[in-house]
């Protein structure tokens, strides 16, 4: 695998971070000529800076709490996967046992754990015939392109997805082999693109939302969301309109300012949004208009409807199909469970799986004669279809089990608080609470209606250690916020009874008989 890396007049003249140097030094995708050979050698013997940092550019994480045992993260745009793909990828993760498992991301993406460096090069051999690939899937990179979960087969939906998020997906990456443009951006970079009204996506560094102009159906343009350790934001509309057909190019002359002129120096300041700010939206509009042509305003796109649940058996457009969500809980999967969604999914439906933002999963394609069959399936007690209102709402990053940077336990924590208080509450309705192990809100805390970010905190002993930030009131919808900042340092064994607490007062929930 040859791929050159591009001259990098962008950095010139700049002063660059430790980070930066190694970035400039040996672009990150210069090492899939290498792989090969570090299998052979073992991870004991790579480069320090191959090792934990440039595989990143091939989805292969270092993780510093399991030396020799990697996290794999794969590139799954709008979240679709066939039977097959979910046979293979459950195949990767038993053949490490106990050691192995598999992570529904915020992103609709999976993430292995496990995964040892001597069988990557076949692995990426099995995915790539399967019709996946980990390529750029981390670290200063274009990441995963979101969609609506229920594209093509939305009752609701405004356009289908799958088209453009997989057009974005293969511009951004070279067609999965690489692409040495958006290879060394100043941080990630997150595109989505919504298909209905209620796809809350703008969390995202680009957003294209569908909308009709003069009879013509394209997108509005939203940019700069950000959730990070220096500032949490929504997008904000660009005032610009694009046809379809121009939304690779609109992309690429959005990232090129902020790649060509963004922060390399002090890297918490890296992110898109915060170049956005410093030039000034309407300057930063002047500077795309510049390179794109002139913007064509937008005629009003709007997130106008709270997201929808999707668990449950829901009608799909096409007559007498249904589609089904399913809940799994903090997103946690085995291999066999892998294989067990694959055979539903064959046994009941079309054979095909997406995977939502919530860290869930949706069935595609049940016929309406498959539908009591389906409902007995034994998948469904470990994946069920109506699951506990606090646990339907909960969301999990990975916690410090398996990540360097979390400081809290956090997937175990929310997975246990749900359950507990699933049992001693009724909560009227779905209530989202999204747990993330530290300040990089990769559980996106500030989204959830209630959000946990790991800190450390003394308890009632005088002794330090895991403990969570609360804020109060992220929303999605027709006026969404971010959470604001309600309780500090409440250590990790204290914060089932401050939910309770704070769902009883706030939310509306009762105690159970």
């Amino acid at each position: 695998m040859t791929i050159s890396s591009p001259s990098s007049p962008y950095l010139d003249g700049k002063k660059l971070n430790k980070i930066e140097q190694k970035k400039a030094a040996k672009d990150g995708l210069s090492v899939g000529n290498e792989i090969e050979k570090f299998a052979q050698l073992g991870w004991e013997q790579v480069d320090e800076t191959d090792l934990q940092l440039r595989l990143k550019w091939y989805g292969m994480f270092w993780r510093p709490k399991t030396p020799g045992k990697f996290m794999l993260r794969l590139r799954i745009p709008n979240g679709v996967l066939s039977a097959q793909q979910l046979r293979v990828v459950g195949s990767i993760v038993e053949r490490y046992g106990d050691n192995g498992s598999c992570d529904i991301t915020t992103r609709q993406n999976l993430q292995l754990r496990g995964v040892l460096l001597g069988d990557l090069p076949e692995i990426l051999n099995r995915l790539k015939e399967a019709g996946l690939s980990t390529i750029q899937s981390g670290f200063d990179n274009p990441r995963n392109v979101t969609g609506n979960p229920l594209a093509g087969i939305d009752p609701l939906e405004i356009i289908d997805t799958r088209p453009y998020t997989t057009e974005l997906d293969n511009f951004l990456t070279n067609n999965s082999k690489g692409n040495p443009e958006y290879s060394n951006l100043p941080r990630k970079w997150n595109t989505a693109v919504a298909g209905a009204k209620d796809n809350f996506l703008l969390h995202n560094d680009l957003i294209f939302h569908p909308v009709e102009r003069d009879g013509v159906m394209g997108f509005g343009v939203w940019i700069g969301g950000i959730l990070s350790s220096q500032m949490n934001s929504y997008a904000i509309p660009m005032n610009a309109w694009v046809k379809p057909d121009e939304i690779c190019r609109l992309t690429d002359v959005v990232i090129r300012l902020w790649r060509d002129n963004g922060e390399r120096n002090t890297r918490p300041k890296g992110r898109f949004r915060l170049y956005l700010d410093k030039v000034g939206h309407e300057t930063f509009r002047e500077q795309v208009e510049d390179l794109f042509g002139t913007l064509t305003p937008d005629p009003g796109s709007v997130f106008d409807t709270t997201p929808r649940s999707h668990y449950g058996i829901h009608p799909q457009k096409q007559n007498n199909l249904s589609f089904a969500g399913l809940h799994v809980p903090v997103g946690r999967l085995t291999g066999q469970d892998l294989q067990d969604l694959a055979t539903v999914s064959l046994n009941h439906g079309s054979g095909e799986v997406r995977l939502t933002e919530d860290q869930n999963v949706i069935i595609v394609g049940l016929p309406d004669d498959r539908i009591d069959a389906f409902r007995a399936d034994p998948l469904l007690k470990r994946f069920p279809l109506e699951p506990g209102t606090i646990a339907a709402g909960t969301v999990s990053c990975t916690g410090n089990t398996y990540c360097g940077f979390a400081l809290t336990n956090t997937k175990d924590q929310a997975l246990a608080a749900a359950e507990q208080l699933d049992r001693e509450l009724n909560l009227p309705e779905e209530l989202k609470i999204h747990w993330t192990g530290c300040p990089n809100t990769c559980g996106q805390a500030y989204m959830g209606a209630i959000g946990l970010t790991g800190t450390k905190a003394k308890n009632s002993e005088g002794v330090m250690g895991e403990a969570y930030t609360l804020t109060l009131g992220g929303s999605q919808g027709p006026d969404p916020s971010v959470g604001e900042l309600h309780r500090k340092g409440i250590p990790a064994d204290e914060i089932k009874t401050v939910l309770k607490e704070i769902l009883i007062e706030k939310f509306g929930a009762t105690p159970r008989a």
